[in-house]
């Protein structure tokens, strides 16, 4: 099924036809791809400065947006977008922090599954500011390319740029055209080339005093790799997936954030 929806893609885009088969060779002969020991900080919440105000607000959105979901027939939380997981209440509040320690106008992210993500983002910018999404649906299971951002409620071109395309794509050419950019969020393919290939694109483009945000760093050492490589203040954090993830070795995940200097 994927051979004949990668020879549909073929002719439907061959630029992104070649860039995933650039991506998926550097993934199959990567050796270093595989899972990373971080210990995680404890006090990642007292650290960056979340509040229990932000967490209320985050964990009151996050039960609106699964009823939203659910409702909609869609099973919120881990595997339920294919086998990729939706955000987690315990990124949603660091992003949320985020946003407003940072003062956010310009957010990127990559991967937007259900756009649980998408929608704490344009709910913690309050209109002010605007939000660039990349995302490629997976060709191979057009079922679920409808499910692709049903969590935001409100699709204004004004707050929310819904871009299709890998990131390997689509950053280049994005990301010099808007920055200086406050904050950027990873959360596509979680291979070790792509997410060195992000991180590297989104630095250069992050103002001082940004934050970049990598989902799923214990699956590879990038985010160790790519944080010794540059100044920073650097945070390794626990997910809180609503129900277990049986995949990780904690049945959590780990999340990590890095804030560049002033």
């Amino acid at each position: 099924m994927r051979v004949v929806s990668g020879v549909r893609q073929l002719f439907r885009d061959p630029v992104e036809a070649y860039h995933k088969a650039v991506s998926q060779w550097y993934e199959r002969n990567d050796p270093d791809d595989t899972p990373y020991n971080y210990v995680p900080d404890a006090n990642w919440r007292e650290r960056l400065g979340v509040t229990g105000d932000d967490r209320e607000r985050v964990n009151r959105l996050c039960r609106s947006i699964e009823a939203t979901l659910t409702a909609k027939g869609i099973r919120p939380g881990p595997e339920s977008y294919l086998f990729w997981n939706d955000g987690d209440p315990a990124l949603l509040q660091a992003i949320w922090r985020l946003i407003i320690r940072v003062n956010a106008a310009k957010v990127v992210e990559t991967g937007v599954a259900h756009g649980v993500t998408s929608r704490i983002i344009l709910e913690g910018l309050t209109g002010r500011g605007h939000l660039w999404s990349v995302d490629l649906p997976p060709a191979w299971a057009p079922g679920v390319h409808l499910e692709i951002g049903a969590a935001v409620a409100e699709r204004s071109p004004d707050r929310w740029s819904l871009i299709a395309g890998s990131s390997r794509r689509r950053l280049p050419e994005l990301l010099p055209r808007i920055a200086p950019i406050d904050l950027f969020i990873h959360d596509s393919s979680h291979s070790r080339y792509n997410m060195l290939l992000e991180m590297n694109k989104a630095w250069p483009a992050l103002r001082p005093g940004g934050a970049l945000v990598v989902d799923d760093i214990d699956l590879n050492p990038a985010f160790a790799e790519f944080s010794r490589s540059v100044r920073c203040e650097q945070y390794i954090c626990e997910a809180e997936p609503i129900r277990p993830d049986e995949r990780r070795f904690n049945q959590k995940g780990l999340f990590g954030i890095l804030l560049k200097p002033q």
